[in-house]
């Protein structure tokens, strides 16, 4: 595969709807070995927010493949600013305190006495 452009629409069609079409791609991508991608959005109707979340942790957040976009509509462009906007950062490190536990119950019922006697002020 030259370093040709990719068409988004040729794997997804004009309104971009499934997360699972992004790894689709990427797969396809990573089967041909490249590194450096230029996507076509050009010929694209719609894009739902899952569609671009799940094409922004892929392709946008990977370190492993750069990825260039083409012909971005305002209105997509908006989408992925949101989406960008809402990506967790890495935490800083907390300490756990003493009163952080997990607690295992063998059954429901067993789980619902516990609830049932906790209070709260």
């Amino acid at each position: 595969m030259s370093n040709r452009i990719i068409d988004i629409t040729t794997f997804a069609g004009r309104d971009l709807k499934s997360r699972i079409t992004v790894s689709h791609l990427y797969n396809f991508i990573s089967n041909h070995d490249k590194r450096y991608v230029k996507i076509d959005f050009g010929n694209v109707d719609f894009a739902t927010r899952s569609f671009i979340d799940e094409f922004y942790n892929v392709f946008i957040n990977n370190p492993d493949i750069k990825t260039e976009l083409l012909n971005v509509s305002p209105e997509i462009e908006a989408m992925f600013k949101a989406v960008k906007s809402t990506q967790r950062k890495p935490k800083a490190t907390t300490k756990k305190n003493d009163a952080d536990s997990v607690i295992e119950f063998s059954s429901i019922s067993e789980a619902s006495d516990y609830l049932s006697s906790l209070t709260f002020h």
